[in-house]
């Protein structure tokens, strides 16, 4: 699967590159071995409210596209009979030819955020694996608008890196948040120091901790960068 950021599965490769990283391994030795060493990643402001289906990227929104103008007619009644209200209602309010590319042109205007109410099981066997794994991350993982990723870093390693499904219940020594699209620059190259400084991602943590380790945190803002990632939004 692409690295879609955020997802899953990005951050399994971020975790994977930090440990395979000796530069980050020497920079952070010592790290958390007296103290809490463990971040959550606040990404705020994800754009689910404003983003439809057809604006996520072409590789996973026109391959769906695709096989919902090509499916049977059979099919397509079929998918029309058990949609939900919540689609059946935005179709009311789409003029087009044929009850096929209302079904279409309505499912594909819809919101991210508003995505399980108009989805079912047998929808969703028409995706391709990647949307069908990518919405329903964003329906687990997504709160309002906002992604939570937990690290346990400790003396070097990144034991553990996973996405919150319940935020509330796990605690962290360092959370750095800020919004969606200051993470894009973050990974594009943005220098992670100046970022906290300039108060553009807002570090809640004793900074003193982070500042004697400033080439630590600069390798983990560089390691981020070097892994191949496609943007979700």
């Amino acid at each position: 699967m692409t690295n879609w950021f955020p997802s899953r599965e990005w951050l399994g490769t971020y975790r994977d590159r930090l440990n395979e990283n000796e530069t980050y391994g020497e920079q952070s030795e010592g790290w958390g071995v007296d103290f809490d060493g463990s971040f959550v990643f606040e990404i705020t402001e994800l754009p689910v409210a404003e983003t439809t289906l057809d604006d996520l990227p072409t590789e996973l929104s026109e391959t769906f596209r695709e096989r919902l103008e090509s499916v049977s007619e059979s099919r397509i009644e079929q998918l029309i009979d058990d949609a939900p209200p919540e689609l059946t209602e935005r179709m009311d309010d789409v003029s087009a030819d044929s009850p096929r590319e209302r079904f279409i042109t309505a499912l594909f205007e819809t919101e991210i955020e508003a995505m399980p109410a108009v989805t079912w099981p047998d929808l969703c066997a028409e995706m391709p694996d990647d949307l069908d794994n990518l919405l329903d991350q964003l329906e687990r993982y997504v709160h309002e608008d906002t992604v939570y990723a937990y690290l346990d870093l400790y003396d070097g390693e990144c034991r553990t890196a996973e996405v919150l499904e319940e935020p509330d219940g796990t605690s962290a020594a360092f959370v750095l948040t800020a919004p969606y699209t200051k993470w894009t620059e973050l990974i594009d190259g943005a220098d992670v120091i100046e970022a906290v400084m300039s108060q553009d991602m807002d570090l809640d943590g004793d900074i003193t901790s982070v500042i004697v380790y400033p080439e630590a945190a600069q390798e983990m803002g560089d390691t981020a960068g070097r892994i191949e990632t496609t943007f979700l939004f």
